[in-house]
């Protein structure tokens, strides 16, 4: 391994002691790592993204103990809008976090907690959902297993929302922090998570997620992941999910900060009936760079999916889709479709999309589609002879642009909290809040 690699690794073997399942997920990461070491271009799955950034800093562990005051998470993270359990460089704290309202038949908890104290819900679901072969972040997670989230949707839960914020702080120099979820709901049940993820401090922050879910038959998902980090970050999260039959996951990500993102999505639909909803926003500019990947599995009959990505790309920035279908032999009467839509604000902007089709069995419906392209002239003109400045006219044009993929949240909260998001990366950004 080279130094940065080295460095990553470091404190992965001072872990605090843990029950067998967990020492053997830990060093089956450490090992996995430490045989792939970071991807590099020359890899098909990231040869459009150049880690180089990120081996440029010595990153060490994030201090678990790090200091956060509430009104610094506040500002970075918004108010709590329901039950919020908050995790600092990985840890959970208790003092930053409030489980009133949560939701009946949802536990809530640290992960480290839950092992200790029930390893038996826990075992068996924890470093199941997720392969490291080929995954050499998710293998430098599991390095790592120790506290995070570990969240149970009882069979008698019918809906609900909790909040997950995970905060890297780098205060004395580059830290990497690698939080966990582990999400299990029950047959029957419904529930709504939303991961937060930002980061604080002067130096740059590396955050490595991994969120497993276990889906029984008949559950009900909606998932969220919102991506806010400066633009010294680093940004890695994985989701692996299973889909058990007649099971539903909803899952949309809206990425909008950070250097360098990348967002890996894994279902698997091993239930038939089973249905899976991706989506998800990014917006870039400058010179970062934000990837996209997921695999969708089909495995068993009658599974339906359905994909769409939108990509905002200014300055010299960089945005990669790649999104594989995979209809498993013996998967008939499945309904598939990806498509992702991107608009490119400056002449330096790149988009690569990589839709993927991989079909191995008779009578499915898979399709997928795309479009880069700028600005509408025509609608820009249009606004402009209305007495719009130009920067107001295309701040309004790229806003509705966006809208479509903020409309999709459900949670109205959390739909007006990515909305003003949005609009503060604007021109006129309170004008055309105003106006919306």
């Amino acid at each position: 391994m080279n130094p940065v690699e080295q460095s990553l690794l470091a404190g992965a073997g001072t872990l605090s002691p843990a029950p067998e399942f967990v020492v053997a997920a830990r060093r089956s990461g450490r090992e996995g790592f430490e045989r792939s070491g970071l991807p590099t271009t020359r890899q098909e799955d990231w040869r459009f993204t150049s880690l180089a950034p990120l081996a440029a800093h010595a990153f060490g562990r994030a201090d678990p103990s790090a200091p956060l005051p509430a009104a610094d998470l506040e500002r970075v993270a918004g108010r709590p809008f329901g039950p919020r359990l908050v995790f600092v460089n990985g840890r959970f704290r208790a003092d930053l976090s409030t489980a009133h309202g949560l939701p009946a038949g949802v536990h809530a908890a640290s992960l480290q907690h839950a092992i200790a104290a029930s390893p038996g819900r826990v075992e068996p679901h924890l470093a199941r959902a997720v392969s490291i072969e080929g995954r050499p972040f998710a293998a430098l997670n599991a390095a790592f297993l120790g506290d995070g989230a570990f969240v149970h949707v009882g069979a008698d839960s019918r809906g609900g929302v909790l909040e997950l914020v995970f905060a890297t702080v780098a205060r004395e120099g580059p830290a990497a922090s690698h939080p966990r979820v582990l999400l299990v709901a029950d047959p029957g049940s419904q529930a709504t998570v939303v991961e937060t993820y930002v980061a604080l401090g002067d130096h740059p922050a590396l955050t490595n997620a991994l969120t497993e879910v276990s889906l029984g038959a008949g559950a009900r998902l909606d998932h969220y992941q919102v991506q806010d980090q400066p633009g010294t970050a680093f940004h890695f999260a994985t989701l692996a999910a299973v889909q058990g039959e007649d099971a539903s996951l909803s899952t949309h990500s809206t990425a909008l900060g950070a250097a360098l993102s990348r967002s890996d999505v894994v279902t698997r639909l091993a239930g038939e009936g089973a249905e899976a909803h991706l989506s998800g926003l990014y917006m870039a500019d400058g010179r970062r760079l934000v990837d996209n990947h997921s695999v969708i599995e089909h495995a068993v009959p009658h599974g339906t999916s359905r994909e769409l990505f939108k990509g905002i790309l200014d300055g010299s920035s960089r945005g990669v889709f790649a999104g594989r279908i995979r209809v498993l032999e013996g998967a008939a009467k499945t309904d598939a479709h990806q498509s992702s839509s991107n608009l490119l604000l400056s002449r330096d902007a790149v988009v690569d999309a990589l839709p993927q089709l991989e079909i191995y069995t008779d009578d499915v419906k898979a399709g997928h589609g795309g479009t880069v392209g700028e600005l509408d002239r025509d609608a820009l003109f249009y606004l402009r002879s209305r007495g719009l400045p130009l920067a107001a006219a295309r701040g309004l044009l790229i806003y509705a642009f966006a809208r479509e993929m903020v409309d999709r949240v459900a949670l109205p909260a959390l739909r007006d909290r990515l909305g003003r998001l949005v609009a503060a990366r604007l021109p006129g950004g309170e004008a055309i809040l105003e106006a919306a």
